[in-house]
């Protein structure tokens, strides 16, 4: 085989974390499909080893779904043809691992370590997908190349979003395909878990509770191939936080009613027992830190304790926040600015220009740079004081 004899590919196959071993094919190969991790290339668990782990022990997976991962920037190998990010060669080509639902049995699954929603991808990354793109059609292993997205059913999943086309040499169009909304309803494939509908890459930033709540008396671990779950309920969770009505904002007299919208959120979405009284304090900047911590934790594997309290381990653990982005982490940002007397919007958890230039507004104020995200100095200058 020539993908074997790349000097960048490693074999990990039977080294890393799994629960049993994946079927054999029944059918052969026609498509090589290019996902992405998700995971910011930059930080701890971007690689192979915490895919697998993830894979594992959290969607229940009996390995990492990949029969390839091209690692991005944290293994960098240099060839005699230059500088080539690391492949790791997970399992063996005719196993029917999971990563595209229905469609395992005929599909090859490739993932590129990294979130190129916001990441850029550096050229020993994009060398290695060229280099195993050509060994693969060589060994005449799959016929067509496809994202994620593109595979049935999964349109509303922002993966791949990098331009794997244009990568691999692809003579047709090169227009990354735009995930589609998220659908109202959804019906189960081969491998899906509540965990990895939810994942971060295509629900808007559902959670698992979320899907529980729009879907009752769902056995979120005993899902059932064909069986449908509805998505529409648990976008409302997350895209329409718990606003008062202009009515309410208009008659109240009890403190800040977006303050009491803030309060109402964090109880309903992160049990956090506060008095809904619409008054800025340390109750609801502890809730705040608290739902930091705990979307951290779910999102990006983070071992943090959810205790409400700023410290180094926090910090370290914050990612960066920036234009474009949707969910929760968004939504904890735009209601710890709001707190902090700068005007974001609506608190809709859609990171756009309005939450921008309230960032900057306060960066400026903090005296920060003021670029516009909001990295680990700018969350500790909302949450430390």
């Amino acid at each position: 085989m020539n993908f074997t004899k790349l000097p960048q590919l490693v074999d990990m196959r039977g080294k890393l974390k799994s629960k049993g071993t994946y079927s054999k094919r029944t059918k052969t190969i026609t498509h090589r499909v290019w996902h992405h991790s998700l995971t910011k290339k930059h930080l701890a668990g971007s690689e192979a080893g915490s895919f697998a782990d993830y894979h594992v022990n959290t969607l229940g997976w009996p390995g990492v779904g990949y029969t390839f991962i091209i690692e991005e920037p944290k293994n960098v190998i240099n060839t005699p043809n230059g500088k080539r990010a690391r492949i790791v060669y997970a399992h063996d080509i005719d196993r029917r691992t999971y990563h595209v639902g229905n469609s395992n049995q005929f599909s090859l699954g490739i993932c590129v370590a990294g979130d190129y929603r916001y990441d850029t991808m550096d050229d020993a990354t994009i060398a290695s997908i060229a280099d195993l793109h050509s060994a693969l059609v060589k060994d005449n292993i799959g016929k067509n190349d496809t994202s994620h997205n593109e595979m049935p059913d999964y349109s509303w999943k922002a993966c791949c979003v990098y331009d794997y086309r244009k990568l691999i040499k692809w003579q047709g169009s090169t227009t990354p395909v735009t995930p589609s909304p998220a659908p109202d309803t959804y019906t189960i494939q081969e491998g899906d878990t509540l965990w990895s509908i939810a994942h971060k890459d295509g629900t808007g930033g559902m959670q698992v509770e979320d899907l529980i709540k729009a879907n009752p008396g769902i056995d979120p671990v005993k899902l059932q191939i064909g069986q449908k779950i509805n998505f529409g309920n648990a976008k409302e969770v997350i895209v329409q936080p718990d606003n008062d009505t202009k009515e309410e904002t208009e008659s109240s007299n009890s403190g800040d009613a977006t303050v009491r919208s803030i309060q109402k959120t964090l109880n309903s979405r992160y049990k956090a027992g506060l008095v809904v009284d619409g008054i800025k304090g340390t109750k609801t900047k502890s809730a705040l830190i608290k739902a930091l911590q705990t979307e951290l934790n779910k999102q990006f594997n983070k071992k943090l304790v959810v205790d409400g309290k700023w410290g180094a381990k926090t910090k370290a653990a914050v990612v960066t926040v920036e234009k474009g982005a949707k969910g929760n982490l968004t939504w904890i940002l735009q209601a710890a600015l709001y707190t902090e007397g700068f005007e974001p919007g609506f608190l809709d958890s859609d990171f756009g220009t309005s939450t921008e230039k309230a960032l900057k507004k306060f960066q400026e104020k903090k005296g920060l740079f003021d670029d516009g995200k909001a990295g680990k100095e700018t969350f500790e200058e909302l949450f430390a004081a």
